[in-house]
């Protein structure tokens, strides 16, 4: 057994030239490159969301990342939807949060989500050996220019459908994200209601349609026997998301952080109203305010659009009853630390665990 899971995980490292076949979240508000750079060091692969910034935002963190670390790092690029924003609710939302703007010395703007190309095109710029993908994959074209790069493409999933999707579309490493996992969920092909599958149940057959294609589990990879039950079906690594939340690097503020171990199994819930994206999240004071206001929720990224300044200013004045505080649902045995202390103690001890 120890030789089978040791090989699994080689055929994750060896394809992104890394040693220990651990992958981070791109946690929107939460990674920072110095995250990033810490995984690296610890021998995974971090990743940087782009999320909302703009291409000179995302040259100026790559170049961030790159005096901290020689080691291979990713950037993650969010696919848009295919279904058009609704720019009434959209502007509800906006109307409404008047008198809290006014509050937090907020101007009353929406945030400037920059268009797919634009950061495409600093990502193409940008020299990272890979780009992972949120929400979707990529369009032909786009992974044509990637592919002519000899960058390796990344991408998430809900369901076996969506895995098949995206070998197809040219992914070389399929991140099979369970219900339990905090952040948004990265259906793409089915609806919420058919993308709700547990971790232990979605990687058998992922695994299977993915053939030769490495599978990363992503959702409750708290610990090396977490990693090592999903590796016994199939995964080749797993993906860090909330288990680095209470980091030295997250950017997190300090009273978030000191909530999560208080934070148990039936904490979180699942809602669309703070980025207009289905998140499991802990129901903060603003989110429990905007599912009781009876606004239609606009679909992403329109409601982000309308939060984005709002969430900035709260962290800047310390206001985390006003921040989405996305969590998974085994948070609360996050680890204090430095994120590379944090994954070389889990690295080591998922190579204690493979001998035993």
């Amino acid at each position: 057994m120890q030789k089978k899971l040791s090989e699994q995980a080689q055929r994750l490292t060896s394809l992104l030239g890394i040693e220990a076949p651990l992958i981070g979240a791109p946690m929107m508000r939460a990674t920072t490159p110095e995250m990033v750079a810490g995984i690296s060091e610890a021998g995974g692969l971090g990743v940087m969301p782009c999320g909302i910034m703009n291409a000179d935002g995302i040259l100026s963190v790559v170049k961030r990342i790159k005096t901290l670390t020689s080691k291979p790092f990713a950037l993650n690029i969010r696919v848009f939807p295919r279904a058009a924003e609704d720019k009434v609710a959209t502007k509800n939302l906006f109307d409404a949060l008047e008198p809290l703007r006014e509050e937090l010395g907020v101007a009353h703007q929406m945030a400037d989500i920059p268009a797919f190309d634009e950061q495409f095109e600093a990502i193409l710029s940008a020299d990272v050996p890979v780009v992972s993908f949120s929400f979707g994959g990529p369009r032909e074209i786009y992974a044509e220019a990637l592919e002519a790069r000899q960058i390796l493409m990344m991408g998430a999933v809900n369901s076996t459908r969506e895995a098949k999707v995206l070998k197809t579309a040219g992914c070389s490493v399929i991140i099979a994200q369970g219900i339990e996992a905090g952040g948004p969920r990265q259906y793409f092909e089915n609806p919420l209601e058919g993308s709700q599958i547990g971790l232990m149940a979605l990687l058998p057959p992922v695994v299977r349609v993915c053939g030769d294609t490495p599978v990363v589990a992503a959702g409750a990879m708290m610990s090396a026997q977490h990693v090592c039950a999903a590796m016994m079906l199939g995964a080749c690594g797993a993906q860090l998301g909330s288990l680095l939340l209470r980091s030295e690097e997250s950017a997190w503020p300090q009273s978030l952080k000191d909530q999560i171990p208080w934070c148990d199994d039936a904490a979180t819930r699942l809602s669309d109203v703070g980025t207009g994206r289905a998140t499991r999240l802990i129901p903060t004071g603003i989110i429990e305010a905007l599912s009781q206001a009876g606004l239609a929720v606009s679909s992403y990224p329109g409601q982000l659009r309308v939060l984005a300044p709002i969430f900035a200013a709260a962290i800047a004045q310390n206001r985390p009853d006003l921040l989405e505080m996305a969590l998974g649902q085994a948070a609360q045995t996050a680890p204090k630390g430095t994120t590379c202390a944090i994954v070389t103690k889990l690295f080591n001890d998922l190579k204690d665990c493979w001998s035993e």
